[in-house]
Order: structure tokens, then C-alpha cells, then sequence
């Protein structure tokens, strides 16, 4: 086999304008190619090209040419090429795209990947803090320290957050990497801002992820044209000998995960010396950020003869809640060392591992090791800081707590902490304004409770609590209570003992959410929630068995009884009546919809996670629990002993769901389940397999990924077998944003189908199209979406479903 490579010819051209003169200093390049060039003071160029290839000449002040090159037009002569000066030209004429700055940032994304330093460690240091700038104290009437107690500063210096980091990364590629923190220093909360460690601040043009924190394209991949403009600055000569090429990028539509800045980069390689980029917080999907500004510094490294990585700079600012941050992490990279014997087994799971000591290193320690001196009022926090852990008698410790422990009346409504810090518990009162709620079976009720927490000296944690719930219109109270004992945090082994009396939902995964229940039943008589009472004993044992492993085992005994409605019609609508308390048929008040039965029952559950990723502390673990692998859930329920025969059952299930980003073109979320019941026995209602219908025109979770918007609550609910599938897509402003006015509204466009196969029914389907990210602002809770059944036994065909996606965070 034999491989032919096409000619090149070494050409001669001139350059001139229209008057025949000689342009000097005109840029020669060849698309797709490295080969570039310029004239000289006779307008004389010689340059490299091959038959087919586009040759651009370009020069300040004149209409670009691009000419396609024939070796029958111009082998022989000199290739004679006019330049029209833009003044003699359309006054009109703009080409924002730089197409020689293009030219250079093509080169940079094809060497990208040699100049991405691979198998190596390096040394990494990093300080950061988030300060209040505003005077503003109070917000609706509320202190700040009140509705969140982290913006308590009296005695931070305006510092939310105050921290340094030392740690050695280890890299083998993008997709492997591990860090090992050494000594860290923290006061405050970062307020969900991780940029400290090396893993989470590490900003890299050269990946395809740019980074783990935040969304952003890098101007150096091979699509970037379609969401930048470029445009060459300038070019000058560094003391290598190299042109540094400095080039500025401008978002095409500043609705994407975009960055604006300038970029400089050295012929040498096509390597990046310096960066400074500033991002748009909604843009790149950072929580209360308004902007952040990046800044890097790249050094050339003679032994690995490469610019690398040495300093990066990120500025914030921001509101958390009403109240203006600003904020800083910089960062240093030190002691570059290439490891060729770096493979893949020696990365886990593992992605951060702190060491024993890292939370005791000295002041000696900090003092040789920082390369930035710590400002005065750093330095100030953190001696105030010092003297405290100095202090820890009760009374510090008191004084401390004191500050967010006061009760106020609003607290009645929403909540109320009590921290004792000297002897590490907390009691939690869980507040009313989330409880209150109506249904057709109890009237108007309130749930609340109290919750107790103790931190032992080993790690281990015990929990106790009581659940109170009362009705008017039974004039009952139902009380539950937990407790619960999680032994140590490396696995999470966990017993728990729960218990009491409690009123459920058929489906148990709650569909018709309380407050949209509340509201159908109080003011237009609509009872969508059925429900069932359980008094029950239950005991689960949970824990990560291995990296990758969770389970879970539970064994229960329930006494499950029939209930009725308790009011005929609703306060706000009296001229209505309420439809029965029973799921089969709403207008049978007689017939219930199973026999009160008691019954034991065992299941056992395995959570499987391909790539889990886990940050590691002396005594402790954290499951991160992102996936770029489908996640996969396995399930057995046996029941024992009902107290009616045909109730018992075997039944087991298998579940996968995928939810990541697919590159720039936005989120997908996969869902696959199946399950199965064994025995064929007319098992109670309550044990079927139900699934997520919706009978309104409200949705409330901010994925659909196991709802059925037109499907009725009960209709297709099982007991022999079932196979479920969603699908839906978000393209995150990748449609949106290119369409001129809309990409104004920041919606984004979201497309679904959902599919539902279960025995003596014809497939159900449906298709769904809408918009989210509607609101304002930050403030964007709601989507609206069109749905489209393609089932014969489907009751209704199309409708809209207007979701207010903060309704499954409010309450269930």
C-alpha cells in the first residue's frame, strides 16, 4: 500500500494597491496551515502552499483578500495581488472577525493538547476571602445575622470567609488527577464558592472542561469562532526570541457560557503566557456571583521547555441574598515535576485527601511557606481567630453561640437552631410556615417537630427526633419520632429506629405536592391526594460498602388502615363537594380501597456509582455525588407475614439514570426503570407500583425525570410488572441564544419524551417541548412546557404544565 502525499509549491506573490504601489508589512498565511509570512518594502512575499489551499493577505486600513491558489494560474509567475484600501471601499465594510488573530488561535487549539503537561506534580498554594461591602443590616425586617447566621460579622472585619491552603497536585491527564492537602487555615463559610483547593480552582484553557466549577467554552477549542470574535492587539518580541502574540476575544452573543478578554500567546509552541478573562456569573452557572475576573501568569520552564502555569488570580463579586460581596482566591503553582511512571491505577476515587495534620501546622510552617504575604487585616482575623481556639472554655464557646442562638417570633414561623458549641449538639425546632397545609381528610393542619443532634468526640453522631402532626377537622394528633446513630463518616454506617403514627399518599413518592393540594382542595374542592394511615415500627441499616456501593437494608412492621374524608366540602368553595378518600374510584364513598392489614416487610436496595468521586479527611469521607456514568440502582421488597394472605409479595427493580452536561450543547437527563412483582396475588393498593401523574396544570420539580404531566394520579398503577423511560433534553441557551430578541430573555429550551409500558395497557408516551429558566433576574423559578400524549388510552391528549420548580424544596 502506497501513500501519496499532495505537492507543495514555494510561490512567489506582490502585494499592492490599486494604484500599483508596493504594500509593505502585509500579513501572508495560509488557512489550516502554519505557514505565514509578510511582504517586504517591494511588496514581495514567498510563502508555502498547496493546490486548493485558501491564502488570505491582510493589512490595516484594507478589505481583506482570500484567494484560493491554482498551480496552472500562478506556478510559473509571481502572483501579483491587489489590496483595495477601506476608504475607496463600501463605508459600510466591517469584519469583526480578525481573520489572521483566527488564524493564530487555530494554531493554538491544534497544539493544545502537546502543550497540556501530563504526568506531573506540582506544588500548590492558595489564599482567598469574601468580604460584605454593604451597610445594609436588615432585609424585610429581619436582622442579617438571622437569616443567615454565616453574614454575622462582628468579629470577621466584614470577612464572610478567610482561608489558605497548601496541597500537592498529581496529574495524568484531564480526566485523572488527585491532590493531597497538606495545611489549611479557614474562618467563616465560603458559601458554596470552592475555589481553595487546587481541585476546585484549577481554570484550564487547554481542557475540554475548562474547569469543574464553573461552564465556560475556551476560546481555544476548535468551535470557538461560532462564539467569538478575535481580533490581533499586538505583537512583540520577547527576551527568548519569540513573537508573543496578544489577542483579544469577544463574546458573539453574551447570553452563553462565555468569557471576554485577551490572550497571549508565544510562537513557540502556540503556548499560552497570559490570560485575563472576565465571565458573567449567570452565564457560566455560578450562584450569587455577578462577575468573576480571571487572571494567569505563565513561566517558561527551561527543563520541560514549556510556559507553564505559575500564578492565577479570580475576582468575585456578588449578593448573598441583598447583601454586595467582593472577593479574591489567588493562587501559586511551584516545583513543576514530570512523573513518566504515572498509569492510571494509581488514581481512585479518591479526588482531595487531607493529611492527618493539615488543620495543625504551625505559624513557622505558614511563614516559610506562603509566596504572598498576608495583608494587615488578614493578619488581624487571623490572630482573633487564634486567641479564640486559645479560649475554648464554656464561656467563649457561649459567647460565641449566643450571637445566632436568640429566639425571635419570626423564628416561631420559620424555624429555630440552638447550637451549644461547647458540647457539640444542636436542637432544631422545624418552624410552621413549611407545615401548613390543607387536605380533604384532616382540614387544615400543621406539622412541626424537634430535632436533636450530638457529635461524639470519635466522629460518630447521634441523632433523636419527634414529628407532630394535628388536624382540625379529625381533631387528632399523630406523632412519629427517629432515632438514629451514624457510627462513624469513613462509610456512613448508619442504624436508624423510626416509629409512630403517620398519614401517606398512596404513592409514596408524594406527586400532588402539599401546597398545590392545599390550594386544589381548599378553594376549588379538588382532593387530588389520597391517603392511607400507617402506624409503623421500622429499623434500616445504610452504608457505603465500598467505593462505587451503597446499601441499604430496612425491615419494618406496618399496620396500614383505611381513612376517610373528614370534611364534605371545601372552607372557600362550600357549594362543592370533595370526590372519596379512594384512588380506584373517586365517586365510590363505600368501598375502600383495600382491607386494614398488618404486614412485615423487608427490603434491601444497592446504589451503584461508576465513578465516584470521594474527598477524604482524617476521620472522615465525603461522596461527591456527581456521575459522568449512568448511575444504577438495584431493589428487593419481600413482605412477611400479612395479616391477609394475598398480600404478600416479592418484588424487584432496576433503575439507571444519566444527568450530565453533553459538551456545549447542554444538559441531558436518561432515565431507565423496570420492575416486577413475582407472585401474582391481589396484593393491598398501597403496595402497588404507582407512578407520577398530574391531573393540574402546575409542575413542581425542576427535571421531569420520573413525572407523567398528562397521565391521571392512579391510572396505570400495577401490580404485575412495569417498564418506565425519560428523557429530557436542556439546551441551556444553545438554540436560544442565537435567535436575536429571544437570547434577550435568557429562557432556555427544553425537550422531553416519556414513556410508560405496563400489562393490559397500551404504551403510554409523552412528547413535551418548553421554556425555562423563566423569572427575573437571579430570581428564575418557573418553566412552561406543552405536552402531547400518543396513547389510545391516554384521557387527555395535549396540555401546558406551568412548573414552579422551588414548590419539592418548599415542602412535599
Amino acid at each position: 500500500m502506497h501513500g501519496y502525499a499532495q505537492k507543495s509549491y514555494s510561490i512567489i506573490g506582490r502585494v499592492t494597491d490599486v494604484k500599483g504601489l508596493p504594500v509593505e508589512n502585509s500579513i501572508v498565511f495560509v488557512k489550516k496551515t502554519d505557514h505565514q509570512t509578510t511582504t517586504n518594502t517591494n511588496g514581495i512575499f514567498h510563502i508555502e502552499i498547496q493546490s486548493g489551499q485558501q491564502l488570505y493577505v491582510q493589512k490595516e486600513g484594507y478589505a481583506i483578500r482570500k484567494l484560493e491558489y491554482s498551480p496552472s494560474k500562478a506556478e510559473k509567475n509571481t502572483w501579483n495581488i491587489v489590496l483595495t484600501s477601506l476608504k475607496d471601499t463600501d463605508i459600510f465594510y466591517d469584519n469583526p472577525q480578525d481573520e489572521y488573530a483566527l488564524f493564530i488561535m487555530d494554531l493554538a487549539s491544534k497544539n493544545k493538547r502537546s502543550n497540556n503537561l501530563q504526568k506531573f506534580n506540582v506544588d500548590f498554594y492558595s489564599k482567598g476571602n469574601l468580604q460584605l461591602i454593604s451597610g445594609r443590616q436588615t432585609f424585610l425586617g429581619q436582622k442579617r445575622k438571622d437569616l443567615d447566621p454565616s453574614l454575622d460579622l462582628t468579629d470577621l472585619n466584614n470577612y464572610i470567609y478567610l482561608g489558605e491552603l497548601t496541597s500537592k497536585r498529581t496529574t495524568l491527564n484531564e480526566d485523572y488527577n488527585k491532590e493531597k492537602v497538606n495545611a489549611i487555615n479557614e474562618i467563616g463559610k465560603s458559601k458554596d464558592l470552592f475555589f481553595l483547593t487546587a481541585t476546585d480552582s484549577d481554570i484550564n484553557l487547554y481542557n475540554k472542561g475548562v474547569s469543574t466549577q464553573i461552564n465556560v467554552i475556551s476560546p481555544l477549542m476548535s468551535y470557538a469562532k461560532t462564539y467569538y470574535y478575535f481580533k490581533l492587539l499586538s505583537k512583540e518580541l520577547d527576551n527568548l526570541g519569540n513573537d508573543i502574540y496578544t489577542i483579544s476575544f469577544t463574546p458573539k452573543r453574551d447570553r452563553e457560557p462565555i468569557m471576554e478578554g485577551t490572550l497571549s500567546l508565544t510562537s513557540d509552541k502556540w503556548q499560552i503566557t497570559q490570560l485575563y478573562a472576565a465571565m458573567n456569573g449567570e452565564n457560566i452557572g455560578l450562584k450569587n456571583v455577578k462577575q468573576l475576573v480571571v487572571t494567569q501568569e505563565y513561566k517558561y520552564n527551561s527543563s520541560l521547555d514549556l510556559y507553564l502555569k505559575e500564578t492565577q488570580n479570580l475576582y468575585l463579586k456578588g449578593k448573598f441574598l441583598v447583601f454586595d460581596y467582593i472577593g479574591s482566591f489567588k493562587a501559586h503553582y511551584n516545583n513543576y515535576q514530570v512523573d513518566n511512571n504515572l498509569n492510571k491505577k494509581q488514581f481512585s476515587s479518591e479526588l482531595i485527601q487531607y493529611s492527618n495534620n493539615f488543620l495543625n501546622q504551625p505559624d513557622s510552617y505558614w511563614q516559610n511557606t506562603r509566596p504572598y504575604p498576608l495583608t494587615k487585616k488578614e493578619l488581624a482575623t487571623y490572630n482573633e481567630q487564634e486567641l479564640k481556639l486559645q479560649e475554648t472554655t464554656k464561656a467563649t464557646l457561649d459567647s460565641i453561640d449566643k450571637r445566632t442562638n436568640n429566639f425571635t417570633l419570626f423564628k416561631l414561623v420559620k424555624g429555630y437552631q440552638h447550637i451549644n458549641s461547647h458540647n457539640n449538639t444542636s436542637i432544631t425546632y422545624r418552624g410552621l410556615i413549611q407545615t401548613f397545609a390543607f387536605n380533604a381528610i384532616q382540614g387544615f393542619n400543621v406539622t412541626t417537630g424537634l430535632d436533636y443532634a450530638k457529635i461524639q468526640d470519635d466522629n460518630s453522631l447521634t441523632k433523636l427526633g419527634t414529628i407532630v402532626n394535628y388536624g382540625t377537622s379529625e381533631n387528632k394528633f399523630r406523632v412519629s419520632g427517629y432515632a438514629s446513630h451514624i457510627f462513624n463518616q469513613i462509610n456512613y454506617n448508619t442504624l436508624t429506629l423510626t416509629g409512630g403514627s403517620t398519614i401517606l399518599q398512596f404513592n409514596q413518592d408524594d406527586p400532588i405536592k402539599t401546597p398545590i393540594n392545599s390550594i386544589a382542595s381548599a378553594y376549588f374542592g379538588k382532593n387530588y391526594a389520597k391517603y392511607f394511615q400507617k402506624s409503623f415500627l421500622q429499623l434500616k441499616y445504610e452504608q457505603y460498602a465500598f467505593n462505587k456501593f451503597k446499601f441499604t437494608g430496612t425491615l419494618e412492621y406496618a399496620h396500614r388502615k383505611v381513612i376517610s374524608n373528614g370534611m364534605q366540602s371545601p372552607p372557600f368553595a362550600p357549594h362543592k363537594d370533595f370526590t372519596s378518600n379512594n384512588p380506584l374510584d373517586p365517586n365510590d364513598f363505600e368501598t375502600a380501597p383495600f382491607i386494614d392489614n398488618s404486614i412485615f416487610k423487608l427490603n434491601m436496595a444497592m446504589n451503584i456509582i461508576f465513578d465516584q468521586k470521594i474527598i477524604s479527611y482524617p476521620s472522615s469521607k465525603q461522596y461527591l455525588p456527581t456521575s459522568k456514568y449512568p448511575i444504577i440502582t438495584l431493589n428487593l421488597d419481600k413482605t412477611l407475614n400479612a395479616t391477609t394472605s394475598n398480600y404478600n409479595y416479592t418484588y424487584v427493580s432496576f433503575a439507571t439514570q444519566y444527568n450530565d452536561n453533553i459538551g456545549k450543547i447542554g444538559n441531558l437527563y436518561v432515565g431507565l426503570s423496570a420492575g416486577k412483582y413475582l407472585e401474582q396475588n391481589d396484593i393491598a393498593f398501597t403496595d402497588y407500583k404507582h407512578f407520577n401523574g398530574n391531573k393540574t396544570f402546575i409542575g413542581s420539580s425542576a427535571v421531569y425525570n420520573k413525572h407523567f404531566n398528562l397521565l391521571p394520579y392512579y391510572e396505570f398503577s400495577t401490580n404485575k410488572s412495569y417498564v418506565e423511560f425519560h428523557l429530557e433534553h436542556d439546551f441551556r441557551g444553545y438554540i436560544m441564544n442565537k435567535i436575536p430578541l429571544l437570547n434577550k430573555t435568557r429562557y432556555s429550551l427544553v425537550m422531553g419524551y416519556h414513556m410508560l409500558n405496563v400489562p393490559d395497557k397500551d404504551v403510554y408516551g409523552e412528547f413535551s417541548i418548553g421554556l425555562n429558566n423563566f423569572g427575573f433576574g437571579k430570581f428564575r423559578p418557573f418553566r412552561i412546557d406543552f405536552f402531547h400524549t400518543v396513547s389510545a388510552d391516554a384521557p387527555k391528549k395535549f396540555g401546558f404544565v406551568f412548573g414552579i420548580k422551588v414548590l419539592d424544596l418548599i415542602q412535599k
